[in-house]
C-alpha cells in the first residue's frame, strides 16, 4: 500500500481538477452568492426574503431525484463523465437565471434546472474518484478536493457583490456562470481521472474494493439513518446561517462592502474547515472528530446572538459556522466510503448527499420567515443552537469501522 506523499505524487492533479470542479458547481456558486441578490430582486420585483431564498428548496427537490442517479452513472460509467458532461449544462443553466421575470416561478424554475443538469458538479462525482486514487491519505485528499467549496465561498459573495453593482443583477449571473467555464471546466477535462483497478489494487487493502453495501442493504442498516439525521440537522443549522449571513449583517448597520467581506469570512473558514477536518480524519475516530466540529456552530449560535453590531463578534460567529460547514461535507463522503465501502459508494453518497441538501434549503426560508415576522434573526438562531447540538451527539456516536482488508 502507498504511503500518503506517494499517494498525493500520484493523483494530485485530480484533487486540484476535483476541488476546482467541486468549488465551481451546483453546491457553492449558486448557493453562496444567493444572499447578495436577496435585496436587488427583493427591491425589483417586491418579493419577501422568505419568497427569495426559498429558491434552493427547489433545487433539493431536483437533487433529491438526480442525486441517487448521478451516483449509480458514476459508480456504472465513471465520475468523469458525469462531471465534465454536467459541467457544460450547468454554466448554461446559471447564465439563463438572467431571464428571471415578476413571476417567481421563473426564479423557482431556473434553480430547480440548475440542479437537475448540474447535479454532476456535486461532490458525489468528485468524491467518488478521490476515494478510489487515496486510502492512507484519504480525509486530507478529501479535504483538499472539496477546499474547492470553501474557495467559492469565500470569493462568491464579493464577486457577486460587485457584478451587482457594476453590472445589475441579470449580467451579475452571466459573470458568475462564466467561472465554472473559463476555470474548471478545461482542468477537468485536462486532469480528472477515474482510478483504475490496478490503481486501487495498489492503493487500497485486499479486498477493500470488493465490498461494499448496495443501497437497499445501507438504508436497512440504523447506522445509516443515525449518519444521515445527524448531517441533515447540521446541514439544516448551517445553511440558514450561510443563505442569510449577508443580509443578517446588513441588519446589524454593517455597510454592504463590509458584510459581504465579513459574509466573505465563511468560504475561508469552509475552506480551513475542509482541510482541518481531513488532516484529522487521517489521525483520529471519525465520529470523534465529527462531534468536536458540529459542537463548535452551537458556540457560534450563541455568540451572532450577543454580537449587535460588533464585527469582530460577527465575524468569529460566522467563522465557526463555517468550519462546521467545511467539515460536513469530508465527514460524509469519509463515513461512506470507510462504513459502506466503495463498491457502491456512488449510490449511497448519492442518497446520504440528497438528504444532507435537503436540510441545508429547509431552513433558509424558515429563517426568512422568521426574520419576517418577528424582524430579527434571534429566534432562529436559539433554533440553531438545538440543531447543531443534536447533530454533534448523533454524528460523534456511530462507533468503530467495518474492517476494510476483511472485506467489511
Amino acid at each position: 500500500m502507498l504511503s500518503k506523499t506517494d499517494e498525493f505524487k500520484r493523483a494530485w492533479t485530480v484533487v486540484l481538477a476535483s476541488a476546482l470542479g467541486a468549488g465551481t458547481g451546483v453546491s457553492a456558486l449558486t448557493f453562496y452568492s444567493l444572499g447578495a441578490f436577496v435585496e436587488p430582486l427583493s427591491q425589483e420585483f417586491g418579493w419577501t426574503r422568505a419568497q427569495v431564498t426559498a429558491a434552493p428548496l427547489f433545487m433539493t427537490m431536483s437533487s433529491l431525484l438526480m442525486g441517487p442517479i448521478v451516483g449509480w452513472l458514476s459508480d456504472r460509467h465513471g465520475a468523469r463523465p458525469v462531471a465534465i458532461t454536467s459541467q457544460v449544462f450547468f454554466v448554461i443553466a446559471v447564465a439563463c437565471l438572467s431571464f428571471v421575470t415578476a413571476n417567481i416561478a421563473t426564479l423557482y424554475v431556473g434553480f430547480f434546472l440548475i440542479a437537475l443538469v448540474g447535479a454532476g458538479t456535486m461532490p458525489i462525482t468528485w468524491t467518488r474518484a478521490i476515494t478510489g486514487w487515496f486510502f492512507s491519505a484519504r480525509g486530507m485528499a478529501l479535504g483538499f478536493a472539496l477546499m474547492g467549496t470553501g474557495l467559492m465561498g469565500m470569493v462568491a459573495p464579493a464577486l457577486a457583490t460587485y457584478l451587482i453593482g457594476a453590472y445589475g443583477w441579470r449580467m451579475a449571473y452571466v459573470g458568475l456562470a462564466m467561472v465554472p467555464l473559463i476555470v474548471a471546466l478545461p482542468l477537468a477535462i485536462a486532469f480528472f481521472r477515474d482510478p483504475s483497478e490496478h490503481v486501487q489494487s495498489t492503493t487500497t487493502p485486499a479486498g477493500a474494493n470488493a465490498w461494499g453495501y448496495s443501497l437497499p442493504q445501507a438504508i436497512r442498516t440504523m447506522r445509516f439513518w443515525q449518519m444521515a439525521l445527524g448531517l441533515f440537522l447540521a446541514a439544516a443549522g448551517i445553511g440558514g446561517v450561510l443563505v442569510h449571513a449577508f443580509p443578517f449583517l446588513t441588519d446589524r448597520g454593517i455597510d454592504r462592502g463590509t458584510a459581504a467581506a465579513v459574509a466573505g469570512l465563511l468560504g475561508l473558514a469552509v475552506t480551513v474547515g475542509r482541510i482541518g477536518t481531513g488532516f484529522l480524519l487521517d489521525r483520529f475516530h471519525g465520529p470523534y472528530v465529527a462531534f468536536v466540529m458540529l459542537v463548535m456552530p452551537t458556540l457560534a449560535c450563541g455568540l451572532l446572538l450577543i454580537s449587535a453590531d460588533n464585527i469582530l463578534l460577527c465575524a468569529i460567529g460566522i467563522m465557526f459556522v463555517g468550519l462546521a460547514g467545511g467539515a460536513e461535507f469530508d465527514i460524509a463522503a469519509y463515513f461512506v466510503s470507510r462504513y459502506f465501502g466503495r463498491k457502491h459508494y456512488g449510490a449511497v453518497y448519492g442518497l446520504l448527499y440528497t438528504i444532507f441538501v435537503i436540510g441545508s434549503a429547509v431552513t433558509p426560508p424558515i429563517a426568512g420567515k422568521v426574520y419576517d415576522t418577528f424582524k430579527t434573526y434571534d429566534p432562529a438562531l436559539y433554533g440553531g443552537i438545538v440543531l447543531f447540538f443534536v447533530a454533534a451527539i448523533l454524528s460523534g456516536t456511530l462507533g468503530k469501522y467495518p474492517d476494510e482488508s476483511k472485506g467489511g
